[in-house]
């Protein structure tokens, strides 16, 4: 699924080589793709430009006059910009591969812009959606979400977080990391990435955290997308980790591999059915919570 930093990977290619240039057409190929406000189409943005883009957690919001566009990759959403002018770039899940021909089978909705460029939303499981609102009616669609703070944006405190742990004591932590509404962005992958550099079990409780602990899971969240964030996030293909920039990932899709810190071999278990990825040496399962 594309997390935080592949969604910000998309968000700085289309910031960096779209902004500002004139759309002269829209081809929807899936109609389900598109939830649009009474009235609206995706032929109005035609002779528009967008003129901002923002990223909270794992939406985007594009802007372009009166209009904005929210986009949620969801599981294998991707998002990919080609054009005479521009390097290009590719964001979201790798499949198809970075750098395949475009338009592919599961394209379902290409942006043409006036200097030749072009994005592309491609999904091969059909999940993605993408929103075409009214501007002003933004703030009402972000707060019925009720997302988290982003994590990495300065709302993500650590005195907030202290006190968000003890607000919910009962919660186990890898579900904890996961609910959007606690924090926005982290998703399966970075999960076990945070929970492995903070050598904590996906399956503690928040209420057996010492204070030491939380700031150790506060300290690894901005770590960890420290790393992913400027390579536009982990290389999973397959479920299998293609490890980058100092062995990362370090734990997720490594299953069987030996741990970069002690040597056990990775495991992969189940945690409210996601595949999750551990040391059992360096997260060892707690004590009876």
């Amino acid at each position: 699924m594309p997390e935080l930093p592949e969604v910000e990977a998309a968000r700085r290619g289309i910031a960096e080589q779209l902004l500002h240039d004139e759309i002269v057409e829209v081809d929807l190929r899936l109609p389900k793709l598109l939830v649009a406000s009474d009235g609206l189409g995706l032929e109005q943005l035609v002779g528009l430009s967008f003129s901002e883009i923002r990223r909270h957690g794992k939406y985007l919001t594009l802007l372009a006059g009166d209009l904005a566009l929210v986009i949620h990759l969801k599981l294998s959403g991707q998002l990919v910009g080609r054009g005479p002018t521009i390097p290009g770039f590719d964001a979201g899940h790798p499949v198809p591969a970075y750098g395949a021909e475009l338009p592919h089978k599961s394209t379902h909705l290409i942006i043409y812009f006036a200097s030749g460029s072009r994005l592309y939303v491609t999904d091969i499981r059909h999940f993605a959606r993408v929103r075409l609102m009214p501007v002003d009616d933004l703030d009402g669609y972000f707060n019925n979400l009720r997302l988290g703070p982003d994590v990495a944006s300065s709302a993500f405190e650590r005195q907030w977080f202290h006190g968000a742990i003890a607000r919910r004591p009962q919660s186990r932590l890898k579900p904890l990391l996961l609910d959007q509404t606690f924090v926005s962005g982290l998703g399966n992958i970075y999960v076990d990435e945070v929970l492995y550099r903070a050598r904590l079990h996906p399956e503690r409780l928040a209420r057996t955290l010492t204070p030491t602990e939380i700031d150790q899971l506060f300290d690894a969240v901005g770590e960890i997308m420290a790393i992913a964030i400027p390579i536009g996030g982990a290389n999973i293909l397959n479920g299998k980790a293609i490890p980058e920039r100092g062995d990362f990932p370090f734990v997720h899709g490594r299953e069987g591999i030996p741990c970069l810190r002690c040597g056990t071999p990775i495991v992969k278990e189940r945690v409210d059915a996601r595949g999750t990825y551990r040391c059992p040496i360096c997260q060892p399962v707690p004590d009876a919570n």
